[in-house]
């Protein structure tokens, strides 16, 4: 990641005995640069601990979160553990979550959030899925492309198109030229689509292409799972959406 600046080489990792098992790993918080981190938290899906990435914003006014921490309606620790270190290590409120899509990797934490009186925010589409899956509604507030300031800090929550959801949205931080794509973007260290049950593969290379003209300036694309680097990632999806379409021919 060669964007980090040199004294962010370190990584920041905590982990308590509530969360981390023998399957599932510990948070990890990751930073970019002073302002943003990623947070990764570990979920089980086909019987593999797979981590999820989301944001932390520090702003002058408090924190925003990108996505909750992959959490499901009756255990809440990835979250839980995760308001516990931005506590205990940045010592700001959260004031906002914005979770962009309707699965449990992004909203499964709401109700640990809504308990430590912060607000989580959504598309009305996405607020629609996550009661359907049984978490709590986030506030379904946000149009198809909404920006606004908290502390200083724009921060543009866009719908590029249908893909991995019909309700994925990404987040832009223009200041930062961070690029939030969520489970849309796939990492370049994934050799496959990963979860398709509700994936519109028609659209997703559109979308994608999308991202690419809409955020051409972007220095780091975080992706929903696995390791970030650059914009790669956007061109990786595509090679993955292309060799998935001619694996079905």
């Amino acid at each position: 990641m060669r964007y980090l600046f040199p004294f962010l080489s370190f990584l920041l990792f905590t982990t308590s005995a509530q969360a981390q098992s023998a399957q599932r790993p510990g948070l990890s918080v990751t930073p970019l640069n002073k302002q943003v981190y990623v947070h990764t938290t570990y979920g089980m899906y086909g019987g593999t601990a797979v981590p999820a990435n989301g944001l932390i914003i520090r702003t002058k006014d408090g924190i925003v979160l990108v996505d909750t921490g992959w959490d499901t309606d009756n255990n809440t620790d990835n979250t839980r553990e995760l308001l516990q270190w931005i506590s205990q290590n940045l010592h700001q409120p959260v004031r906002l979550c914005i979770v962009t899509h309707g699965h449990e990797d992004r909203v499964g934490g709401i109700s640990e959030l809504r308990k430590a009186g912060v607000r989580v925010v959504s598309t009305p589409l996405t607020a629609q899925k996550s009661v359907k899956l049984g978490f709590e509604s986030p506030e379904g507030i946000l149009s198809n492309d909404t920006t606004f300031s908290i502390g200083n800090e724009p921060i543009r929550c866009y719908f590029p198109g249908q893909g991995h959801t019909a309700d994925n949205i990404v987040v832009w931080l223009p200041n930062q030229k961070i690029l939030y794509g969520g489970c849309l973007v796939k990492s370049v260290a994934a050799f496959g689509m990963g979860n398709l049950a509700d994936a519109n593969l028609n659209e997703w290379g559109n979308s994608i292409q999308n991202l690419m003209t809409q955020f051409k300036s972007a220095r780091i694309v975080v992706p929903g799972h696995d390791e970030w680097t650059d914009t790669r990632s956007l061109a990786h999806t595509l090679q993955l959406l292309k060799k998935h379409a001619e694996s079905k021919k």
